[in-house]
């Protein structure tokens, strides 16, 4: 489904020094795979690369392709996979506090036509039909997670991509994001998520680390 072949990526340090993040990295998820995990120490590269993923930072050398097909790497192509194909969960979750729950989700959706339908079923995946009315600043930080999660999907993504979506969240909160997370899965949704948790990774088919500029699986 995505591929990444031969990425190549510096970036330039504060201080002026410019820093290799990768080199010949390759990255593929199939149409078989249901969840990728993407783990490394801080600083790897891990938000990098799930910015390429997203189309986000188009500034690499490398092929991306997406169903077998190279995408061009400008900013209004990227942007137009990013829309058609790719959901997106950040750390910050990113919910504009001037908007009502649904009304952030409505974001997510790709056309106008059928949105309040595909607002409603995705609240309702996600179990926060009953914040639909609620600003951002009343949530928790698990229920402000909920609704970055239903925006992401409220387009029916091809592919989530999650960075570190349970970072700033307490045990038992996490339980029931990674829970939510397979219930998608089981609907057709497929994850990449890049996180420092072992728990995390662990509910994930398949794991890998980003080592030495590259990617390697792990066992």
């Amino acid at each position: 489904m995505i591929r990444l072949t031969s990425i190549s990526k510096s970036i330039r340090e504060r201080n002026g020094d410019v820093r290799t993040l990768f080199r010949d990295l390759d990255f593929e998820l199939s149409e078989r795979e249901r969840s990728v995990a993407v783990l490394g120490r801080s600083g790897a590269g891990k938000s990098t690369l799930l910015r390429i993923l997203a189309g986000v930072d188009v500034d690499f050398s490398g092929v991306y392709s997406y169903a077998g097909s190279q995408l061009p790497k400008s900013a209004a192509g990227m942007a137009r996979h990013r829309l058609e194909h790719v959901g997106i969960i950040t750390q910050s979750y990113d919910l504009l506090p001037d908007r009502s729950v649904a009304a952030n989700v409505a974001i997510g959706c790709t056309h106008r036509a059928g949105t309040a339908a595909r607002v409603a079923e995705s609240l309702e995946l996600v179990g926060i039909t009953h914040l639909a009315g609620k600003r951002p600043g009343n949530l928790s930080g698990g229920e402000a997670q909920r609704v970055a999660i239903a925006r992401a999907i409220a387009k029916n993504p091809a592919v989530v991509l999650a960075d570190e979506p349970t970072g700033a969240l307490d045990e038992d909160t996490e339980s029931d994001v990674l829970e939510l997370f397979r219930r998608l899965q089981d609907g057709g949704t497929r994850f990449v998520i890049v996180t420092h948790s072992d728990r995390v990774a662990e509910q994930c088919e398949r794991r890998t680390a980003i080592l030495h500029q590259r990617l390697v699986d792990l066992p």
